[in-house]
């Protein structure tokens, strides 16, 4: 007989297996949302690049006052002209990402090492705010670069400069 007469059958084989699973994967949601927020941070440091990358084309070409969409339209002939080059941002990027997971990871081993013996240390709290911390300024620094005068200004106070 056809099974989709019998739907409930299929969803109670397995249940304890299913159950497990649920909960391997519900306690992974955690670290996947972390892993998805530092794929977003990579991936806005990149963008902002190629905004800096454009806008110095547009620069070249005396278009001294350019504006963000007018930078984000130059992407594409700056990619062309070779002044972005896809595949070496990807790795470059993929790199990143796999560095920052093994620095989580070691931190992580670090922090259950030192709380098993009594000195609980937050290496991964203090790892993951360098890292996130670290990729928000490189975008910040990208799009000074772009020549957006008010992120400059934030970026020296967030560097600690004076007005």
């Amino acid at each position: 007989m056809n099974q989709s007469f019998y739907p409930g059958e299929d969803l109670a084989s397995h249940f304890p297996l299913k159950a497990a699973l649920s909960i391997f994967f519900l306690a992974l949601v955690h670290h996947a949302f972390m892993f998805l927020c530092f794929s977003l941070l990579v991936l806005a440091d990149l963008l902002s690049r190629w905004i800096a990358i454009s806008a110095s084309l547009l620069r070249a070409e005396g278009k001294s006052e350019a504006t963000l969409l007018s930078m984000i339209r130059a992407i594409p002939r700056a990619r062309r002209l070779g002044l972005i080059c896809s595949s070496a941002m990807k790795e470059q990027g993929l790199s990143k990402l796999i560095l920052y997971n093994l620095c989580v990871l070691v931190s992580a081993c670090a922090d259950y090492l030192l709380s098993e013996s009594g000195f609980p240390s937050g290496m991964v709290s203090l790892a993951v705010g360098y890292l996130t911390a670290a990729e928000a300024l490189s975008v910040m620094e990208n799009l000074s670069e772009a020549g957006f005068s008010s992120v400059t200004f934030m970026l020296k106070h967030m560097k600690g400069g004076r007005k």
